[in-house]
């Protein structure tokens, strides 16, 4: 990444952690809005081509940034939804999540679909039915704008606790999405339970026999790597097993090695597009 965008992001970062800028923000342009729905923001100044969107929730207070880059041409064109890392939480409005996401950016440009990387300021933020209702209302929002979305073809893509995300947003809405390929991914299990503060929460959980039967009947693409924390490793080895054991769509890249760093060659280099776009509800 050139050395103007990592000093940009950094300056970012550093300004909206501050005073929980980004929460108060997204208070104002809720009260805003006069009714629930997308609003587009001002001026990307880095990948000026993903414009600068807030989905807003008058019902519940709920918002959520994201950035999105349409297809403009009539047809039916498949949607790609990526997840960041719990390392982005709180890291700039709207522009942050971009850093993770040009990791995939060159391939899907080479393709014809709609393009959308949301932004959490919390981590849970992935795990509440709110979130399943603000993606579901910027699909929406993209069949109204362009009347060109692919049903059928609505895919999850998402880097470490956004890949976790995608494992529990599949659980929630089992029948929306044709695919998800998630890298150096987790899920909670027996031998590692997910935190006390958040286990209230009915979609954070140990994950049961019943779910990875269901999880099953959508196609997973996993990457982890060997050497990665324990979490990690066991989680995807008990995921990809229970998932081929309920005869699953199962696509597997394991690396020797490369720690929780192998995200970024798994996306620029192997054929998980090839194998995304092929997938169909």
């Amino acid at each position: 990444m050139p050395l103007f965008y990592r000093f940009y992001f950094l300056v970012m970062d550093a300004l909206n952690k501050r005073g929980g800028a980004i929460k108060e923000y997204k208070k104002r342009l809720t009260a805003k809005a006069e009714k629930t729905g997308v609003i587009k923001q001002g001026f990307a100044l880095l990948y000026p081509a993903y414009k600068k969107y807030f989905y807003c929730d008058k019902n519940t207070g709920e918002g959520y940034f994201f950035r999105y880059k349409p297809i403009k041409e009539k047809g039916e064109y498949p949607v790609v939804i990526y997840h960041h890392g719990n390392g982005l939480n709180r890291a700039g409005k709207n522009d942050v999540q971009l850093v993770e996401f040009s990791k995939l950016i060159k391939k899907l440009n080479k393709r014809k679909c709609h393009q959308i990387a949301v932004h959490l300021d919390v981590s849970c933020e992935y795990n509440r039915e709110a979130y399943s209702r603000a993606l579901d209302g910027i699909v929406r929002f993209i069949k109204q704008t362009y009347n060109n979305v692919d049903f059928d073809r609505i895919y999850l893509t998402g880097t470490s606790h956004g890949g976790y995300a995608c494992v529990y947003e599949v659980l929630r809405n089992p029948e929306r999405y044709a695919a998800a390929v998630i890298s150096m991914s987790y899920t909670y299990n027996e031998k590692f339970a997910p935190p006390d503060e958040i286990q209230e929460n009915p979609y954070v959980r140990i994950l049961t026999d019943d779910d990875y039967e269901a999880l099953s009947k959508t196609p997973f693409c996993l990457s982890w790597a060997k050497d990665d924390c324990e979490l990690m490793v066991v989680s995807n080895n008990l995921l990809s097993e229970k998932l081929k054991k309920n005869n699953g769509d199962v696509k597997l890249k394991v690396y020797e090695n490369g720690g929780h760093t192998i995200a970024g060659d798994f996306f620029k280099n192997s054929d998980w597009d090839e194998w995304l776009f092929a997938k169909e509800r």
